[in-house]
């Protein structure tokens, strides 16, 4: 028989009325009370979360974020990089219960995005996946918490992305990737009505993943070698002393310590060259690219007004634009100077 103080009497103790105040304290003690959460830690968490409904207390909310985003997001080596096990788990543990199913839910699920320095891309895609099939089927309790019919795109559904879209994806910060520019545009083609923010959200992470510069920041592999470094780095005394053993015979010292110096600056000015020289590059929308834009501007038909805006700001953000993707812009300047401007 379980002690009354185990994870499985903590579940067994839940009703069906919800999770309260007095219960978030009793699992916060319980799973907190060693130095690692662990997987039947989780299961406690998960557990009572099933039983928590879809309108819990603040205090259970606080304790669910809270403890997903240790064990997911700063319980890791190195701290703060999501690995794509836990990823996984993640995953499989929300679509167990058929994808998200509360407010909560999606509140933990960004909470570990953000505090994350990487994000592995399925995961990324599962949230925003979640977010358009609230848009899409009405899902909207799961999410956001309004009564909307299906195929709107609220303020709220807005915000949610901008959160899943601007998350530190791992390899990609603050940049929007192929496979979200085209969850973007499903949203687009299949609903009715959006929040006027949507379309500006749209047409500028579209032309995100046209034309912005995709930054390298140090992936887990990388940032574990720094730590390694730092561990095993020599100390100041021993680096002086290797340093006047390599001073060449007759040359100063300064001058020994000036080549380190001028070789920084020096790479410091070629990599802020080739950035300069990329972000150029980046902001002329290629044949291929417009290629891919067109197929999906046409795809449905008359063009949405998220549509436009992203031709809108295609045209007066690109150095350069193909042809073809140049003419449909042209056209559609056209059709909204005859219309009055609407």
């Amino acid at each position: 028989m379980p002690s009354p103080d185990s994870p499985a009497a903590l579940v067994a103790s839940r009703d069906e009325a919800g999770v309260g105040p007095e219960a978030a304290l009793q699992v916060r003690r319980a799973i907190y009370c060693h130095d690692q959460l662990t997987p039947s830690d989780m299961d406690l968490v998960f557990s009572t979360a099933r039983k928590a409904g879809r309108q819990p207390c603040p205090e259970w909310t606080a304790v669910f974020c809270d403890a997903l985003s240790d064990y997911m997001v700063h319980q890791n080596h190195p701290a703060d990089y999501i690995p794509q096990d836990k990823a996984d788990w993640l995953t499989a543990r929300l679509a167990d219960n058929g994808g998200i199913s509360s407010r909560t839910e999606f509140a933990m699920l960004i909470d570990v995005m953000t505090h994350a320095l990487g994000v592995p891309a399925s995961l990324s895609a599962f949230a925003l996946n979640e977010i358009k099939t609230a848009i899409i089927k009405g899902r909207r309790d799961a999410i956001t918490g309004e009564d909307h019919p299906p195929g709107v795109v609220t303020s709220g559904d807005v915000e949610a992305l901008r959160a899943v879209l601007y998350a530190a994806k791992t390899g990609t910060p603050g940049h929007v990737t192929r496979d979200e520019a085209e969850v973007l545009f499903e949203i687009a083609h299949a609903t009715s009505r959006a929040d006027p923010a949507f379309d500006d959200l749209f047409a500028r992470a579209i032309g995100n993943y046209l034309m912005a510069v995709n930054l390298h920041v140090p992936n887990a592999a990388e940032a574990l070698h720094f730590e390694k470094w730092l561990d095993e780095k020599d100390s100041l005394t021993s680096f002086w002393s290797r340093m006047l053993h390599r001073a060449p015979a007759g040359e100063s010292f300064l001058k020994v310590l000036e080549s380190p110096a001028q070789a920084v600056e020096a790479d410091l000015a070629r990599q802020d060259a080739d950035d300069r020289t990329l972000l150029s590059e980046r902001k002329n929308i290629t044949a291929s690219e417009a290629d891919w834009v067109i197929a999906h501007l046409t795809r449905n038909g008359a063009l949405s007004s998220a549509e436009r805006r992203l031709l809108q700001f295609l045209d007066a953000q690109a150095l350069s634009i193909a042809p073809p993707l140049r003419a449909l812009i042209d056209q559609a300047n056209m059709a909204t100077v005859a219309s009055g401007g609407r």
